[in-house]
């Protein structure tokens, strides 16, 4: 069945009146990158996915560092650059539309208050998102969009002390649990785990063992283990299969795993399920 667009519709975030994207990219610096900003005449973010930089405006120098935002807004004419030694990754969102100056003024951000520090990396799903969707298609469409009213979303009700402030320590637990619930299936290690969210593998561990009471390598056996047993349970698929679907190319690797966390081998698994 073929669903029409319907008349009017445009996936392009650039073209709406009230809220519009103007640019969109993720960019490693160079330690020695000199920036020559030109003068937008829209709302510029920027994000610290990683490594360190400094960011000038007037009159203004502010250190920055992972998990900090800083805003540019229209017309100004800033200096930024990455740390010689740390040399920062950054994202970032152009906003413009008739009701972005509106918004954003409501969470009191502006050039002289222009940086955002987010401790508990709140705001980096945002920008991974637009990042993402805008390297991946070459164009921001609607997700884009969507993605962009979301930060601005969560700005207006974070900033503003309408949600419960997060310990960092369970914000970075939540992080890694969805990393490995959402990449079990692939060969993915502790350290794969630890860099996604930004922290060593060894305060990762700490955190595991005091909020799950396991370690890290633990937790993601007992994902990969109960989703084998689920795909077991369906009777779709072989043990292999199985196996290779939990993140196990080695049959026998998975048999062993799963014996030490069922106590019994896959196949005698599948006879228990089938008597019950």
């Amino acid at each position: 069945m073929c669903l029409d667009k319907p008349m009017g519709f445009e996936n392009n975030a650039a073209s709406y009146l009230e809220i519009s994207l103007h640019e969109i990219g993720r960019e490693e610096c160079l330690p020695n990158k000199v920036f020559h900003y030109t003068p937008k005449e829209y709302h510029l973010f920027h994000y610290v996915v990683h490594g360190k930089g400094t960011f000038a405006i007037r009159g203004v120098t502010y250190h920055l560092k992972r998990g900090d935002c800083f805003y540019i807004p229209p017309r100004e004419v800033p200096t930024y650059s990455p740390d010689p030694e740390d040399p920062w990754i950054y994202e970032w969102v152009g906003i413009g539309g008739s009701r972005a100056t509106s918004i954003i003024e409501s969470v009191e951000i502006s050039g002289s208050s222009p940086v955002i520090h987010d401790e508990g990396l709140h705001l980096k799903p945002y920008f991974d998102g637009l990042a993402t969707e805008y390297l991946r298609h070459g164009k921001m469409n609607l997700y884009c969009l969507g993605q962009a009213l979301c930060f601005l979303g969560y700005l207006i009700q974070g900033l503003r002390g309408e949600t419960e402030e997060e310990d960092p320590k369970q914000a970075h637990l939540q992080m890694a649990k969805e990393y490995i619930n959402n990449n079990y299936q692939f060969p993915i290690t502790v350290a794969d785990v630890a860099k996604n969210v930004g922290i060593t593998a060894n305060y990762l561990s700490s955190l595991f063992h005091d909020y799950e009471g396991m370690s890290t390598k633990s937790y993601l056996i007992k994902v990969r283990m109960e989703k084998a047993a689920t795909i077991l349970r369906s009777g779709a698929y072989k043990i292999k299969e199985a196996g290779m679907m939990s993140g196990y190319k080695d049959q026998l690797h998975f048999s062993s795993e799963f014996r030490k966390y069922h106590g019994v081998c896959p196949s005698e698994f599948l006879r228990k399920e089938s008597k019950q």
